[in-house]
C-alpha cells in the first residue's frame, strides 16, 4: 500500500479533465440542480444572509421556514449522496455507463446512510464522554485557579478537534469501498480504517492542507454571497435567488468534482495501485 501526495493530487485532476464532460452532467442533476431549487424555494435565505438583516426579522423568518427547510435539506442531501457514488462509480473501475453509475449510487445509498448513522452515533457518544471528562477536569482545576481551567478548557477543545478530523479522514474511504467494492456500512468502514492505517500521517496532511485551501477559497465566496444578500434587500427576491443558487450550486458541483477524483485516486493507491481508466459516454 503506497500513498503519494503528489501523485493523489495529479491523478485526481487527470480524472477530472478526462471525464469532466459526464462528471459535470451527474454533478449539475444532483448538486446543483438542488442548489437552484434550494434558494429559488427559500428566497428569504438572502436577507438573512445581509449584514443589516434584522435579529428578530431573522428568527421569525427562520421558524416561518422550519416546516419545509428539514423536508428540503434532506431531499437535497439524499441527492447529493447519490451524486457522489454515482461520480466515484463513473471514475472507478469497470468502465460503467452514466446510467449504471446512477443506478449504483441509487442502490448503495442505504449502505452509505448506514455508515453516516454509525459515524454519527459513535461520534456524539465519544463527544459525549470527552465533553464529560474535560468538564470534570476543567472543574478540578477551576478549584485551584479559573484562568487555569479556561486555557486546559481551550487545549482539550482543539484536542477534539484534531481527533475528529483524524477519525473523519480514517473513515475517508468508505464511500470508494461501498461503491467501488459493494460492502455494506460496517465492512466499508472497517476496510476505509484498514486501507488508511499504513499512511493515515500523510493521508491527514494532505486533507489538512486542502481543508485549509478550501476555507481561504469558502472565506472569500462568504463575502461574495454576502454581497448578494445585501443586495437582495433592494432587488427582486427571485432574480436574486437564482443566480446566488447558481453560484453556490457551481461551486459545490466543482468541489464535489474533484473530491470524488481524490477519493477514488487514494483508494486506488492503498486498495490495489490499479489506475482509473478512461470513460467513453455511453448512457
Amino acid at each position: 500500500m503506497q500513498f503519494d501526495m503528489n501523485r493523489t493530487w495529479s491523478q485526481a485532476l487527470a480524472l477530472v479533465r478526462r471525464n469532466f464532460q459526464l462528471l459535470a452532467l451527474i454533478a449539475g442533476v444532483f448538486m446543483l440542480l438542488p442548489s437552484v431549487l434550494f434558494y429559488v424555494a427559500f428566497p428569504e435565505i438572502l436577507t438573512m444572509m445581509s449584514v443589516t438583516a434584522d435579529p428578530d426579522a431573522v428568527e421569525g423568518q427562520m421558524l416561518a421556514m422550519m416546516p419545509q427547510l428539514p423536508i428540503a435539506g434532506l431531499a437535497a442531501l439524499l441527492l447529493q449522496m447519490v451524486g457522489y457514488m454515482a461520480m466515484v462509480a463513473l471514475i472507478g473501475n469497470g468502465r460503467p455507463t452514466v446510467g449504471q453509475s446512477i443506478v449504483r449510487g441509487i442502490k448503495g445509498l442505504p449502505a452509505l446512510l448506514g455508515a453516516v448513522l454509525l459515524f454519527a452515533v459513535g461520534y456524539l457518544a465519544a463527544t459525549l464522554i470527552f465533553g464529560l471528562v474535560v468538564g470534570l477536569v476543567a472543574a478540578l482545576f477551576g478549584m485551584a485557579s479559573e484562568s487555569a481551567a479556561a486555557g486546559l478548557g481551550a487545549i482539550m477543545s482543539s484536542v477534539l478537534i484534531v481527533i475528529i478530523f483524524y477519525v473523519m479522514v480514517r473513515f475517508c474511504l468508505t464511500l470508494p469501498a461501498i461503491v467501488l467494492e459493494r460492502l455494506g456500512p460496517v465492512a466499508a468502514l472497517r476496510r476505509s480504517w484498514r486501507l488508511t492505517k499504513p499512511r493515515a500521517g500523510a493521508i491527514f496532511a494532505f486533507f489538512a492542507l486542502l481543508f485549509v485551501a478550501y476555507m481561504v477559497i469558502s472565506l472569500l465566496l462568504f463575502i461574495v454571497f454576502g454581497a448578494f444578500g445585501f443586495v437582495a434587500g433592494s432587488q427582486p427576491a427571485g432574480g436574486t435567488a437564482l443566480v446566488l443558487g447558481l453560484l453556490s450550486g457551481v461551486v459545490g458541483a466543482l468541489t464535489a468534482v474533484l473530491l470524488c477524483g481524490i477519493l477514488v485516486s487514494i483508494h486506488g493507491q492503498l486498495a490495489s495501485g490499479a489506475e482509473p481508466r478512461e470513460l467513453e459516454f455511453d448512457v
